[in-house]
Formats: structure tokens, sequence, C-alpha cells
């Protein structure tokens, strides 16, 4: 994965998370450690039978986080259905095959907790996601939202070929405009890298 490419092919994250579906696994070690930190200071504490659902669930690389809450129910929500196919299956897991750019396939007041990391690139319409995600929460849920900040997209490689992701550069004073105007209420804490700002946590809550 570099940031430098020439005549790269443009693929829509659908095809491209199916196409890598195999091989995902070998980016989970860039950013398991900020999953620890994450679960340390953000997650909720002595909750149990909490109803999750991790929107862009990917191959299951966020489960063995979230399975440490004891939720009651979890499901998995992914667009690229090779890669939801990988997550871990166990009785307590539903699978959902589901475009974030569109409406959530879930009733009202459903969930206590809903997770989105590495996604809000990928997505267009965040004011319509983010209404979404508030009819989905039950009253007193929260959203918890891993953004970095990602200027230009990266180039892929597999097979001798080089492909970019389309993406999307949302600023985190859009996301908070748009989050005011859902009507969450809302703490934003900054990542920070070596003396730079890297990236955001967004807990939104109903």
């Amino acid at each position: 994965m570099t940031y430098q490419s020439k005549h790269t092919q443009i693929k829509s994250p659908k095809e491209w998370y199916n196409f890598v579906a195999e091989e995902y696994w070998k980016y989970h070690t860039l950013i398991n450690s900020f999953d620890q930190w994450l679960s340390k200071r953000f997650f909720p504490r002595g909750k149990n039978n909490l109803d999750i659902i991790d929107l862009w669930a990917w191959d299951g690389r966020l489960f063995p986080t979230l399975k440490n809450l004891n939720p009651q129910r979890y499901v998995a929500c992914d667009i690229a259905e090779k890669l939801l196919k990988r997550h871990p299956w166990t009785n307590n897991i539903e699978k959902i095959i589901c475009d974030l750019e569109e409406n959530l396939p879930f009733e009202d007041n459903s969930f206590d907790l809903a997770t989105s990391f590495f996604v809000l690139e990928h997505i267009n319409n965040i004011d319509h996601l983010f209404s979404e995600v508030y009819r989905i929460l039950k009253p007193g849920g929260r959203r918890i939202i891993g953004h970095f900040i990602q200027r230009r997209e990266f180039t892929w490689k597999k097979n001798n070929q080089e492909f970019k992701i389309q993406f999307y550069n949302h600023r985190i004073q859009d996301l908070e405009a748009i989050a005011d105007n859902n009507f969450f209420s809302k703490d934003i804490f900054p990542i920070e890298e070596k003396g730079y700002t890297i990236g955001h946590i967004l807990i939104l809550s109903k």
C-alpha cells in the first residue's frame, strides 16, 4: 500500500474489498494497537447484554474487542459480501450485507452501541448515514467513530495491478455540524502522533 501511482484505476469500496477479501487480514497489525487503546478508553464498561452493530465490520477485525463487551446481540454489517463471509461465525452473530449510503435494514431503537472505524472516507452522504444511525440507536445509545485524516487515496497493489479506492475527504468541522444537525450530543478527541493530529474519535450519543 502506497500513496504514489500513475494511471491508476479507481474501484468502489464494494469492488475493492471483495477483491482483497482473502488477504485483508495482512493489514490488521497496522491498527491492532489502536483498537486496544480505543477499547480501554471509550467502550462502555460494566455493562452487559448490549445490542451492538458494527457498521462496516470488514472480516471481523474489531470483533475480538467487541466480544469482550459480552453483547446479547451482535450485528456485523458490511457492503463487501466476500469480506463479511470471513468474519468469525458464532451462533449469536448476525451478518448483514448493507450499503451505508442507503437506508439501514434495521428497526428504530434497536441498538445500544454502533461502531464505525476507517469508514467515513468511503461514504459520500454522511448526513443520511448519521440520520439512519440516530434512528436505529436506542435512547441513550452511543455511536463511536474512528476517523483518520486522509487527504489523498492510498494506492493498493495486487497481482501486479494498482488500484485506488474511491474516497471522500470529510473535514472534522463538517462532521461536527452534521452530528449537531442530527441531534447527537458529541465528544471529540484528537488522535495525535509525533505532535500531529492524524484523526479523531467521535463519541455521539442519542
